[in-house]
């Protein structure tokens, strides 16, 4: 990836690709400079990596991520670290949705609900209607192209940001940590966002800490063959032996009433039909600082876990929990705002 970053603007129109590219095309406009987002929308018959889509769209989103792009600067803002820059989305590390919350595309072919065509559109439509909307489109920048316009919108010179979904865990190049694509867009009359994440079939969901590559022998759902005629069975986004299906966090004491070390603690619940042995499993938080944990816990049961203050630290900024087992594998991950963790000896509850 040449580049990364965010697009903030106000989107103008939109227009549908041809059906051996699908794309949807938004046209957005910055202080009278345009550009144009490219976002996929439907299982291909093209290459073999970007054959098959993977979405989920998310209404009333609560995030840091929301909350950082939000003081950004409108234009083009260029992001390099998840950390330090805070607006990076990472769909792995920044724990804006569960990987089992995303749904696959299943249809090759045009015609009604056959494609996300109408659910993105919809979205782009509600940005175009409401006064003060704001796009955020997360991605790589192309252009300007001062000598030729663009060929859908036809203007010039020629803007854009294209790779709108995820951008690690495949078998090629491109991969990279807080690298990934999405759409954002904030309604500020409802005080709410929606957002659009999208992800190729062939993309795993556990990728090195370095460089995103797929992690040797971690569970990943196999490529999925594309049939000559008709559309596709609905395939599983998550493996059956994944660790995301072991457990879930569903709250933390984030604000406690008294100092911070040995009062903040962390819940995990038990999902699967197993007890979870926990030996070396790790809480992290957003600065990868960990408390290993232990015990037990039988299926459907959850345990509170208090860490130590010597590790994880939970800040009242807002931030990420991650969860992983004894291998490094990430079993679940939530994240909170600013907001969220302003009440002092309250938990926050994670869905």
């Amino acid at each position: 990836m040449k580049n990364y970053g965010v697009l903030k603007g106000t989107a103008v129109q939109y227009k549908r690709d041809n059906d051996d590219d699908p794309h949807s095309e938004l046209l957005m406009n910055i202080e009278g400079v345009s550009f144009r987002i490219a976002i996929n929308v439907r299982s291909s018959r093209g290459p073999v990596q970007k054959r098959l889509i993977e979405y989920l769209i998310l209404h009333d989103i609560e995030h840091p991520i929301v909350d950082r792009a939000r003081e950004l600067p409108e234009g083009w803002n260029n992001l390099k670290d998840g950390v330090k820059d805070d607006a990076a989305i990472d769909y792995i590390r920044s724990n804006i949705f569960r990987a089992t919350d995303m749904k696959p595309v299943t249809h090759l072919a045009p015609g009604p609900n056959n494609d996300l065509f109408e659910y993105v559109e919809d979205l782009f439509q509600r940005a175009i209607n409401e006064d003060g909307a704001v796009v955020y489109a997360f991605g790589e920048r192309w252009g300007p192209e001062e000598d030729k316009k663009d060929e859908y919108f036809d203007f010039l010179p020629g803007n854009g940001v294209h790779l709108i979904h995820m951008n690690q865990g495949g078998a090629g190049d491109g991969n990279g940590t807080y690298r990934d694509g999405a759409l954002i867009i904030d309604f500020p009359k409802s005080g709410r966002a929606s957002a659009l994440f999208l992800k190729f079939q062939n993309q795993v969901w556990h990728t090195d800490d370095k460089d995103a590559t797929p992690i040797n022998d971690a569970p990943a759902v196999p490529v999925v063959p594309i049939p000559d005629t008709g559309n596709i069975d609905p395939w599983p986004v998550v493996p059956s032996d994944s660790p995301y299906r072991l457990a879930h966090i569903i709250a933390a004491m984030v604000n406690p009433r008294d100092d911070d070390p040995g009062r903040e603690f962390v819940t995990i619940l038990n999902t699967s039909d197993q007890t979870l042995d926990l030996t070396n499993w790790k809480i992290l938080d957003q600065q990868n600082k960990a408390d290993t944990i232990s015990g037990s816990i039988k299926p459907g049961e959850a345990t509170v876990y208090r860490l130590s203050g010597s590790g994880a630290q939970l800040s009242n900024k807002g931030g990420t929990i991650t969860l992983l087992d004894s291998q490094g594998l990430k079993v679940d991950g939530v994240a909170y705002t600013k907001a969220a963790a302003k009440a002092e000896g309250k938990p926050i509850v994670f869905s």
